[in-house]
């Protein structure tokens, strides 16, 4: 792996053990005044073992009374205790256990924190002589102290970035200013510092970027002819994200051909073919010419219309063609990351229908084998597909460093950030080369993903799938039913009742207690059907997914986890059980279904609480051509008129609970005047 810079502290001390008891039990654990066998394979009471674990918590150590939790099974092979400094167990442990989980599976040795007796710590290892042997000593050569920090006296120049290049230099950047105090000369301090980066960054190997050679029908295009192609399919605007610096190249013309695209590689179009495809979707159309001449780009598009596609293809082009083998490369070259683990999988499945030169693809996520995923990127792989979670945990435990990677997508660019991803992101590419290529995919185009662009792109090229306002797909019918919070799972339950047998169905829900509580009483019922949220164990998300897919059961019952990325086919309609928080995402559910050209319908379950999302609501159906129920333009217009007043009375004014009230009784039709 190249030369990735230590710019966190593993190191932290460790409060030492409290001082154990003086009897010890080789092959038993206690808690108070139980004792279970470690050998026994099962617990007799509430502290018994329930199974055993290859891959122990280092959190699971010596608690008050000196005892361990957990007792490694450690009847086969050897043992050594060895002893290191209390304030040096950090180390060892490293942040959220990580140190000590890779050390566990780097020496294939088990390795449990003990008693201390307030200076020292013992350290028990479990395995062969050589796996012991192993583990030792790559605890002997953390226990090294390691160069101190610098002082306000003495800043190392660029922080970590003398080590990481090679040179042991120090300055001294205290300064004096006009008051007379000490302070820290910043300029010096980043010219030094970028001056460091410059020469890390010319160490590695060139990438190739552009490579692109344009049909000769695209290329003779006229500019009408352009102009009105983008217009007819789906008014797709391309422009320059930012500043339309004098030198850059003009935007390419679209292919109207996979042929057009890909002649120059012919493989890539036998992959295609297989495929079964027609034609090139709009975005992959304007995207593939601008990807292969190495252009970083923005794609803003609704889900379904073919971005992963569009990024792929260039990507495994991009991989083969490098000038360095893959062999002698110091990690993989492509890394995209999704926001969600079913966006990822769906991304590493369709990675796996294309087979393009023995290019290898692995998926790490949150949930899944760590150990695994570690083995795998270890192994040596081409292109990594990551959550932001699983991403950052492998950066600091230095499996990856971003410095390898030469090709970046940040799929769903919009969803990472609604769902908080923002400092993971940040964190991971710390390191990343200054010539990388980088696409971003996303729905909208809200000042996040502009400030993300802003960040990592360099002159990217922005290509507009439809309209920059938000808007629904127009191949869905959106209907609504207004009526009372506590009628909703009737309303969900005629629905069901009157399904028709082909008819394939998500139900969102708010909360993933809602969505757990909904699939339990269909079930119930006798009501056959599967739930995905976040409170399920990953094998159970992904056997959920499975059952939809194949047509196991037609319902799915599930919070916004679903909303983005998931392709389940032939799904004839979405219900929202809950209005979702953010407007954003009624959009992206609705998205789930008429998609490939087909037709679907919405069914969204309208409450008083919801009041503030009417406007929002009103926009999206007026723009899809959709009709637009009386009440909701009447929600809306209290809703507006509730605000003025509680600006006008300094705050006061109407209650969230009003905003729906209308004529007659409670029910289904409470909002109906």
């Amino acid at each position: 792996m190249a030369d990735c810079d230590e710019w966190w502290d593993e190191s932290e001390p460790v409060p030492a053990p409290a001082p154990a008891s003086n009897i010890r039990h080789d092959n038993t654990s206690s808690r108070g005044s139980r004792v279970f066998h470690s050998n026994s394979g099962r617990g007799r009471g509430r502290g018994g073992v329930r199974g055993r674990s290859n891959e122990p918590n280092w959190r699971e150590r010596s608690g008050d009374d000196g005892q361990s939790r957990r007792n490694f099974n450690n009847s086969n092979g050897d043992k050594k205790v060895i002893s290191i400094p209390s304030d040096k167990v950090g180390r060892v442990i490293g942040k959220g256990g990580s140190k000590i989980r890779d050390l566990q599976y780097e020496s294939d040795a088990k390795i449990k924190i003990g008693d201390s007796n307030g200076n020292d710590t013992e350290v028990t290892l479990f395995g062969t002589t050589d796996a012991i042997t192993k583990a030792n000593n790559m605890i002997d050569d953390l226990m090294k102290d390691r160069k101190p920090p610098p002082t306000k006296e003495n800043y190392s120049s660029a922080g970590n970035g003398d080590e990481a290049s090679g040179t042991s230099t120090t300055h001294n950047y205290s300064i004096i200013n006009e008051n007379g105090d000490e302070v820290i000369d910043w300029d010096r301090l980043n010219a030094d510092y970028e001056k460091n980066q410059q020469e890390r960054w010319s160490q590695l190997p060139d990438i190739v970027k552009d490579l692109y050679k344009e049909d000769q029908k695209v290329k003779e295009m006229s500019a009408a002819e352009v102009k009105r192609w983008r217009l007819t399919h789906n008014d797709i605007q391309v422009k320059r994200t930012f500043d339309d610096k004098p030198g850059l190249r003009p935007i390419p013309n679209p292919v109207l051909t996979f042929e057009q695209a890909f002649q120059h590689y012919p493989e890539i179009l036998d992959e295609i073919y297989k495929q079964g495809f027609q034609e090139p979707s709009p975005i992959q159309s304007q995207a593939w010419p601008i990807l292969l001449r190495g252009e970083d780009m923005i794609g803003i598009a609704q889900t379904g219309t073919g971005k992963t596609l569009a990024f792929l293809l260039p990507a495994l082009i991009h991989i083969d063609v490098q000038p360095m083998p893959r062999d002698q490369r110091a990690g993989p070259t492509v890394l995209v990351l999704a926001p969600t683990r079913e966006l990822a999988l769906q991304i590493e499945k369709e990675v796996s229908k294309y087979q393009y030169r023995g290019i290898k693809s692995v998926c790490v996520y949150g949930g899944g084998n760590r150990k695994e995923q570690i083995n795998i990127v270890t192994k040596g792989v081409d292109i990594v597909i990551a959550t932001p979670g699983r991403f950052l945990d492998l950066v600091k435990a230095k499996h990856l460093c971003a410095i390898n990677f030469s090709y970046i997508v940040l799929d769903e660019a919009d969803r990472m950030l609604d769902m908080g991803f923002e400092p993971q992101i940040k964190i991971s590419l710390f390191d990343v080369r200054p010539d990388r290529q980088v696409v971003m995919t996303s729905a909208t185009w809200p000042p996040g993903v502009r400030r993300l662009a802003e960040t990592y792109m360099k002159d990217p090229i922005q290509v507009n799938v439809g309209s920059l306002d938000l808007a629904a797909v127009h191949t869905v019918t959106q209907q609504l039913m207004f009526l009372e919070e506590d009628d909703k799972e009737a309303a969900l339950l005629e629905f069901i009742s009157n399904m028709h047998e082909n008819d394939k169905i998500i139900i969102f829900c708010g909360k993933k207690a809602t969505a757990s509580h909904i699939s339990t009483e269909l079930c119930c019922k006798g009501i056959s059907c599967q739930s995905l949220h976040g409170d399920r164990d990953q094998s159970d998300r992904e056997a959920a997914l499975d059952d939809m897919v194949d047509g196991t059961v037609n319902i799915l019952v599930a919070t916004d986890v679903a909303s983005r990325g998931i392709d389940i086919k032939d799904l004839t309609h979405v219900i929202n059980f809950d209005f979702p928080r953010h407007i954003e995402e009624y959009v992206h559910r609705v998205g789930r279904t008429g998609r490939a050209g087909k037709t679907g319908i919405s069914l969204t379950f309208i409450t008083r609480s919801d009041w503030a999302h009417a406007g929002e609501l009103v926009k999206i159906l007026e723009e899809a051509a959709q009709e637009v129920p009386e009440e909701l333009v009447l929600m809306a217009e209290r809703f507006e008129a509730m605000k003025i007043r509680r600006d006008r009375d300094g705050g006061g004014g109407g209650r969230g609970g009003r905003g729906g009230r209308g004529r007659g009784g409670r029910g289904r039709r409470d909002f109906f005047f």
